[in-house]
């Protein structure tokens, strides 16, 4: 059934479709039939006016024995010539989604790059309602259209029971997302438009995983941006000594930005500073384990001290391997106050002052109500979409649990090749780099942006250089990747001064080829000592 548009649609004027866009549902199904709302619209907020289309719907996927086995919501911003209605499909698109993993892409959806966004100020300050939706200056709306997606069984997306087993976890996850890109393609009449991933935290191991998924599935794409990285979890769940060094300079920062450390130095300086330390003498100590000399352990704590803010006395105490729910506590904790784990700029108060670690996440608690009630508002009021369900911020599994179809699956299969003698081996958690660097080498014009908060303290940018370090590309082919930094936490678009910047970044990425990534990338070399 093919759609029918008025020619002389006028502003805001809906146009809604019912059981034609991907998967039908069945009569025993407990997944709707896919729907959407079209409305048309004028974008003028960054220069001249643009006319574009706002869909919300879903587009059904399925497994090898349930289907249909979700409904995946959308929402899209796509460009079209205000006489003909319809779109530029030598245009790029971009697909946008968060993380968790489950998440749904609320966050992405109501504050970083569509023609509205949700304003909280420069670091949100858990104030309530009304809150402020504003034209976004800051929309990547003139050179890309966008496609933002919720994941199986959050926000909008729904899943059946069913399909629980196979789509919860990293590799049905994949799939998942493969299939609904690919549906859209065919939908949209954009096989041919140069594809683009934009993925934040979880949406990262997602985003590294699909550059490979794709491939296999017959999609190349032209580039991957991925911000706030966690493209290996064993730093996360394995105390290694990486996990300390990778941390470490993202405590400087945020000692510098607290006033507690690199008097005199610029942000930037404070960073790199940090990167030398880190990755040379601290690496070095803790590579000792227990046989480091007492004098050597007293000067390493010394010299922690002095960039971090902490005592020397805690460092030493902490036996050189202060923990981010440590540190977050501890910076501040002369002032009675803890600093955001997600964003450590962000400050606030705990309700148990002696233990360790926080009893809440003050940054996550504050931003979560704007961004929900703004969602809510937005994409029913104004967008006309009329589902009576409310929107999950997160699917409804176990995220710690272990059951099949009620917890979260992190095993995954590496590429083929990937690992010498690991052929088709499973590991435990995500170590998404020999994805990512597959799809490279396959694809030698394929471009990737990593985007880094430096005040991101559950994704530190050091953790992430680190990464890239170790994808062990070809010379000719580590020029694709770029770097960029911003003065955000893990949230970088929720940062007014940060957002002008990204959205520039991009422009910039998304103008230049592979070659010419260099002109993009903002990181700093550093020394090698012999």
């Amino acid at each position: 059934m093919a759609e029918q548009k008025d020619e002389k649609k006028p502003e805001g004027t809906s146009i809604k479709i019912t059981g034609v866009i991907g998967q039908a549902s069945d009569a025993s199904s407990d997944i709707p039939a896919d729907t959407h709302v079209t409305t048309r619209h004028t974008y003028s907020a960054s220069g001249d006016p643009i006319s574009y289309d706002a869909t919300v719907g879903t587009i059904s996927i399925e497994t090898k024995d349930v289907k249909p086995a979700s409904s995946m919501f959308h929402l899209d911003f796509v460009k079209v010539d205000p006489q003909t209605g319809k779109p530029d499909v030598t245009r790029p698109v971009t697909f946008v989604f968060n993380g968790g993993p489950g998440s749904s892409s609320t966050f992405l959806m109501m504050g970083s790059f569509g023609p509205k966004r949700v304003d909280t100020g420069d670091t949100v300050e858990g104030v309530g309602a009304p809150y402020n939706l504003i034209d976004n200056p800051n929309s990547i709306l003139p050179f890309s259209d966008i496609v933002f997606i919720d994941a199986p069984g959050a926000g909008w997306s729904r899943i059946a029971d069913k399909a629980r087993k196979e789509l919860w976890g990293v590799d049905g996850d994949l799939k998942a997302f493969s299939q609904f890109i690919r549906r859209w393609l065919v939908l949209n009449h954009r096989w041919n438009s140069p594809k683009y991933l934009f993925g934040e935290s979880y949406g990262t191991v997602r985003g590294a995983g699909l550059s490979y998924r794709l491939q296999q599935d017959g999609v190349n794409l032209t580039g991957i941006t991925l911000i706030s990285n966690i493209l290996d979890y064993s730093y996360v769940y394995d105390r290694s000594d990486q996990s300390y060094v990778g941390f470490f300079p993202t405590y400087a920062t945020t000692a510098w930005y607290h006033g507690k450390a690199g008097k005199g130095l610029t942000l930037e300086q404070q960073a790199q500073k940090a990167r030398i330390f880190a990755n040379g003498p601290y690496r070095q100590a803790l590579s000792y384990g227990d046989s480091l000399p007492e004098d050597a352990k007293r000067k390493i704590a010394s010299e922690y001290a002095h960039l971090t803010g902490l005592s020397a006395d805690y460092v030493r105490r902490a036996n050189l391997r202060v923990s981010v729910e440590r540190f977050t506590k501890e910076l501040l904790r002369d002032e009675g106050k803890i600093v955001g784990a997600y964003d450590s700029r962000v400050t606030g108060y705990d309700l148990d002052g002696i233990r360790s670690d926080v009893t809440y996440l003050i940054d996550d608690n504050r931003l979560d109500p704007a961004y929900t009630a703004s969602a809510e508002a937005y994409l029913r009021d104004e967008l006309g979409w009329k589902d009576h369900d409310l929107r999950r911020d997160f699917a409804d599994f176990d995220l710690d649990g272990v059951t099949p179809g009620k917890s979260w699956n992190w095993t995954h299969r590496l590429p083929e090749g990937a690992r010498d003698g690991w052929d088709g081996q499973y590991v435990q958690f995500p170590a998404m780099v020999e994805d990512l660097a597959t799809a490279i080498v396959h694809e030698p014009g394929l471009k990737v942006l990593f985007g880094n908060g430096l005040y991101d303290t559950c994704t530190p940018f050091f953790s992430t250089e680190h990464d890239a370090d170790h994808m062990q590309l070809p010379a000719a082919l580590r020029k694709h990747i770029a770097f960029t930094y911003y003065p955000s936490g893990h949230m970088i678009y929720t940062a007014p001064k940060a957002l002008p910047k990204l959205v520039a970044d991009l422009r910039k990425f998304y103008s230049v080829d592979a070659d010419h990534m260099p002109e993009v990338n903002e990181r700093p070399a550093l020394p090698f000592e012999e």
